[in-house]
């Protein structure tokens, strides 16, 4: 007997409309796979290049298969109706209401097929088309009794080789971004998702690319992007033991289930300074988007966000510097009111008052220690008033261009000194005391060149003050160049354990720009000349004084004289 697909055309077009994005409409696929336990998931995304006349990417369909174990003929029969379910309000798995998978296909596009093999089996197919459905007279009433078919031949590595699973998609007409904007957004979704799968060795793959496990806690490395990078803080962990709803305790079972709540402050390496958020290093890992909690459902992710109508401090930028992981079994569906799309999660307000008593002071520790942080790199900055003298960090190559004989730069002609030192030095020192000005005053004076590690916002990544032949280079170390160096620095020197060739990096890289810095100096402000001939002078100046500084670090390190 043909089963019926849902009883209105007219509800099923409303359904359409159901509270999915793409990326939680994807996942409902993908859970059914894990769920079939599946040990290889792949998702391939298949798009038109742009047109001139259009820049959208368009999606011709999206194929999920799995080598999960695949359904019989009587649950690929009714695996594309909506309600139905062979693990209706199972909370073991990821699963439970069964609607998800068919609600999140029609959201996106008009027809899903599905094949499905199990062990020793055939492949069997089936397949819905609101085309058909929707048309006048409807073609299509039900769904069709699986038959027995091939998958087609260039979508067989999808799939296992003796069982699984594979979903089309196509028609697709609730297309929200460019195909390929998709394809890079999923491998994050994926890899923040199913993080928790991926470390039990399920492999995901879309396009062809294996998704990288993205830890917002940033405690484990593992089979992430960035394996070798230092680990956060993790606090101890919290619990909260919480009533299961009554309709959904089992006669002489438990009456309360566990919320684990675990905490962390992301790697000082990766916060150094106020700003490091939106540096290349950040956002390539993702931070400069931690701003909120990640909450789990049996492992499975179905918040990352500042939880709604959070009555504790309000989140600013600075709560990216710290992660939060709430866990809890699907027996608490209600009280986390979770959606039966899996999209989202509203604690209830008693439970949300509880785990904001639970969050908030250990939110308080870690943004002090966020802030000490910055507050010691800002000090540093300045000045160091317990030594003698004042300290760059940068002392290496200061004296390298300081044993290195060159000639007088041209923009010192007509610049008295120790004026320009003394504007310089009241203006980036406004707040500090005459002695401190004093010591700055007699480094600047000392040497030809002397860096500065500074903050500001905008586009550039260094600043040079001729200060009539003691010149001083400031980095802006909110640019990410800085923060994509300190994290290249901080990665041989802890993965290699070689202080050597850390140190020598950040040398050769101080002497780069210091030679820039000398170069520019020896152009007469007074001359005129075209762009290619200043160009020109200004890459063979630039090459000759650091093959000069070079020279000079090379002598220094063999014992001869510069």
């Amino acid at each position: 007997m043909a089963v019926s697909l849902v009883e209105s055309g007219a509800a099923l077009q409303s359904m359409r409309n159901s509270d999915f994005d793409a990326y939680s409409a994807y996942g409902e696929v993908i859970d059914n796979a894990v769920q079939a336990e599946a040990k290889n998931i792949r998702v391939q995304v298949t798009y038109d290049p742009a047109r001139p006349q259009s820049r959208r990417e368009p999606i011709r369909k999206i194929c999920f298969g799995d080598d999960g174990v695949g359904m019989s003929a009587e649950i690929l029969e009714r695996c594309l109706q909506l309600g139905y379910s062979s693990r209706y309000n199972d909370r073991t798995g990821i699963g439970r209401f069964g609607v998800g998978a068919i609600l999140g296909a029609i959201n996106q596009c008009q027809k899903v097929e599905v094949y499905s093999k199990e062990a020793g089996g055939e492949w069997l197919y089936t397949y819905v088309d609101l085309e058909q459905v929707f048309s006048d007279p409807p073609t299509m009433e039900s769904i069709p009794v699986p038959v027995s078919k091939a998958i087609p031949e260039d979508l067989k590595d999808l799939v296992g080789t003796d069982r699984g699973t594979l979903v089309i998609w196509s028609k697709y007409d609730r297309q929200p971004d460019d195909g390929s904007r998709i394809v890079e957004e999923l491998k994050v979704w994926v890899g923040r998702t199913y993080r928790h799968f991926i470390w039990k060795n399920v492999k995901f793959f879309v396009n062809g690319a294996q998704v990288a496990a993205i830890d917002p806690l940033y405690v484990k490395t593992e089979l992430t992007k960035f394996s070798a990078d230092p680990k956060g803080t993790e606090f101890k962990e919290m619990t909260l033991d919480w009533p299961i709803a009554r309709e959904d305790q089992v006669s002489g079972g438990p009456t309360t289930s566990t919320i684990r709540i675990r905490m962390s402050l992301l790697p000082a390496e990766l916060r150094p300074a106020q700003g490091a958020g939106n540096s290349k290093a950040a956002q390539e890992r993702y931070i400069d988007r931690n701003n909120g909690v990640s909450i789990l459902r049996n492992g499975r992710e179905v918040l990352y966000d500042v939880i709604p109508y959070w009555n504790g401090a309000r989140f600013e930028e600075i709560d990216r510097w710290w992660g939060c992981e709430i866990s809890f079994d699907a027996i608490l569906d209600k009280a986390f009111m979770v959606k039966n799309i899996k999209r989202g999660a509203l604690p209830m307000k008693d439970l949300k008052d509880a785990l904001r008593d639970k969050i908030e002071p250990t939110r308080k520790t870690a943004l002090e220690r966020v802030r000490e942080l910055w507050k010691q790199a800002k000090g540093e900055e300045h000045v160091q008033t317990n030594t003698e003298t004042v300290i760059t960090g940068h002392e290496a190559a200061e004296k390298v261009a300081k044993d290195t004989p060159t000639p007088k730069n041209e923009t010192s002609k007509g610049k008295n000194t120790d004026e320009e030192i003394d504007k310089f030095t009241k203006e980036w020192l406004a707040d500090a005391d005459e002695a401190s000005r004093k010591k700055w005053e007699s480094k600047f004076a000392g040497q030809p060149f002397t860096i500065l590690d500074a903050n500001w916002r905008g586009p550039e990544f260094m600043e040079v003050a001729h200060l009539g032949g003691s010149d001083v280079l400031k980095y802006n170390m909110r640019h990410s160049f800085f923060a994509e160096l300190e994290a290249i620095r901080v990665s041989i020197q802890g993965e290699q354990g070689d202080d050597n060739n850390a140190t020598r990096l950040r040398l050769l890289i101080d002497l780069l720009l210091i030679s820039f810095a000398k170069a520019q100096a020896m152009f007469d402000p007074k001359l005129t000349m075209t762009a290619e001939q200043l160009l020109e002078q200004l890459r063979m100046n630039w090459g000759n004084y650091l093959s000069n500084y070079i020279s000079t670090s090379k002598k220094s390190e063999d014992g001869t004289s510069a």
